[in-house]
């Protein structure tokens, strides 16, 4: 049976905790909490929403057989219960004026030495604690939902927040088993604030008719690796909640249009299709699981003659460029010779992997004189779109633009056609890819097509986070990885990518779209131009 408080407090009692608001981040912390053997005070002013609570923390207990911690869990309407707890941490909804007031309160309640932490995930730390009369202990302590299973929680110190209440926070995440990040009060804190382009630009790909979601979640996990696409993601988190962290870090920067929320989000909020909660988002939840619609020309490919590790049989006829890193590994892999030169082979395609620095339009007109006009021509487009690369050259009805950056890390290759493309060399070029070992997705000419204009915008948001002083690079990477689930972080991506690639993918948006939204964080340009001092002809050489 769980106790109810009625009782005076004793003095602070370390292993005490204070959960304000027992909703499902409230009661996924206080779980949390009982799960590394502390004691727990779960506040909320509704009965109906604490009792709920309990049947959560109970179910979720007796999977792990931990029944026994149920004894430690005391739930209460009253704040005042809460005066015992060396920490308490608040949960209640995104409301400044609401957390303001609650603060106020638990200033008055919860004497020094006691810590009040805020589970804010965009708010200002700063402008909670400007309610309290002593702010240095008042700190952010944001989790990750569900709370109880995701590991990080951003430790957020405010403009007056002390280092001991930092350190204070820190300890108690470790004790409950999580990592902690520290990072300064800026809007979004780590994880929203690097996020926001996941979304931005799957919503912006989507409302340019680009892709359809299905096809943008496809991408984004099968050839980036992510666990989810970011519209699966919108549904499982809540439209509205994802849209309220947008604009809430839109207005706290001013306007600033890497933010930018976007209509298809604000309209289905107000038509309340919200994902999961409601039964319908951009998919629909009437039954298990959502099912993708896949068009004949997307779905997975038949295994083909050409298998891993066969002597090659075939050539691909390629122009110089490093815009497709690992595809000379990936054609030796199936059977295909990637060359520059005449060889005893048939020529099946051409292959242009330069990027505009290289230069590509020389090594594309090179090739599509060179190459028979018959055959499919692959051009690189993560920095030019393929309506351009057609006025190029004299034979634009074989020209099919692919991702090259990120073709061999992942399952699925991403196409372009030209807007004249010949049936039959869109035929053929699907068959060599499929004899890559790849499925494929074709969408619309669209600048940095998907996972280019992606990624590069996570590069691009962390290298302005690190240099706007947020966290250190090495924070914000494993942040997003243990509060995101990406696959790797976006600065280890962008270095592995390369920094000259990143910004080249940027300045090819910006110059497309004429927006603000896409230039290149002054951090990111100057380690681009570091990477260049290092690899070219003024490189400082070991002796």
């Amino acid at each position: 049976m769980v106790e109810h408080a009625d009782m005076r407090k004793s003095p602070l009692n370390q292993n005490l905790i204070g959960v304000v608001g027992a909703g499902t981040m409230g009661s996924g912390i206080a779980l949390a909490a009982l799960l590394a053997d502390m004691r727990v005070y779960l506040f909320d002013v509704e009965k109906e929403v604490l009792d709920k609570a309990q049947r959560y923390i109970e179910e979720h207990l007796q999977k792990k057989q931990r029944l026994l911690s149920l004894k430690y869990l005391t739930l209460t309407t009253r704040l005042e219960d809460l005066a015992s707890a060396a920490t308490i941490i608040e949960a209640v909804p995104e409301v400044l004026t609401l957390k303001q007031e609650l603060f106020s309160q638990l200033d008055q309640i919860c004497p020094e030495p006691a810590i009040l932490a805020t589970n804010t995930s965009t708010l200002a730390v700063t402008a909670i604690a400007a309610a309290t009369a002593s702010p240095h202990r008042v700190g952010g302590m944001h989790f990750f939902n569900p709370a109880a299973v995701m590991p990080l929680v951003e430790v957020v110190s405010g403009a007056q927040t002390s280092a001991h209440t930092v350190e204070s926070l820190s300890r108690l995440a470790e004790k409950m088993g999580k990592t902690p990040v520290v990072a300064r009060d800026t809007p979004g804190f780590i994880v929203n604030r690097v996020a926001r382009p996941l979304y931005g630009e799957a919503l912006r790909l989507l409302g340019e008719g680009v892709a359809t979601h299905e096809q943008i979640d496809r991408i984004v996990e099968e050839g980036g690796g992510f666990r989810m696409g970011p519209f699966r993601l919108m549904d499982l988190i809540g439209i509205d909640i994802n849209y309220a962290a947008t604009q809430s870090v839109y207005e706290q920067t001013f306007g600033e249009p890497r933010y930018r929320p976007h209509l298809i989000q604000a309209q289905m909020v107000q038509q309340k299709t919200l994902g999961r909660k409601t039964g319908q988002g951009f998919y629909s939840y009437e039954e298990r699981k959502p099912i993708p619609n896949r068009s004949a020309g997307d779905r997975p490919s038949e295994p083909t003659a050409s298998q891993p590790g066969r002597p090659a049989s075939k050539s691909i006829l390629s122009g110089p460029g490093n815009w497709a890193p690992g595809i000379e590994a990936v054609c030796e892999q199936h059977g295909y010779l990637l060359h520059s030169g005449v060889r005893d082979l048939p020529i099946i395609a051409g292959m242009a992997r330069a990027g505009r620095g290289e230069p590509v339009r020389v090594a594309l007109l090179q090739l599509d004189q060179a190459l028979p006009s018959h055959r499919p021509l692959l051009c690189q487009c993560a920095d030019v779109t393929v309506a351009e690369m057609c006025t190029w050259v004299e034979h634009p009805r074989r020209l099919v633009g692919f991702d090259g950056l990120f073709f061999a890390g992942g399952n699925l290759a991403t196409l372009v056609a030209s807007p004249i493309l010949d049936p039959e060399i869109k035929r053929e070029a699907e068959e060599l890819i499929r004899g890559l070992g790849k499925e494929l997705i074709w969408v619309e000419d669209s600048p940095a097509m998907v996972l280019p204009r992606i990624i590069s915008m996570l590069a691009n948001e962390a290298a302005f986070a690190v240099g706007e002083g947020a966290a250190e690079a090495t924070t914000i990477d494993r942040a997003m990885q243990l509060g995101a689930n990406y696959p790797r972080g976006p600065l280890d991506w962008a270095r592995e990518t390369g920094y000259n690639r990143i910004v080249s993918v940027l300045d090819h948006l910006r110059s497309e779209f004429g927006e603000d939204r896409y230039r290149a964080a002054p951090l990111l340009r100057k380690w681009a131009r570091y990477e260049t001092l290092e690899s070219g002809p003024h490189a400082v050489k070991e002796a």
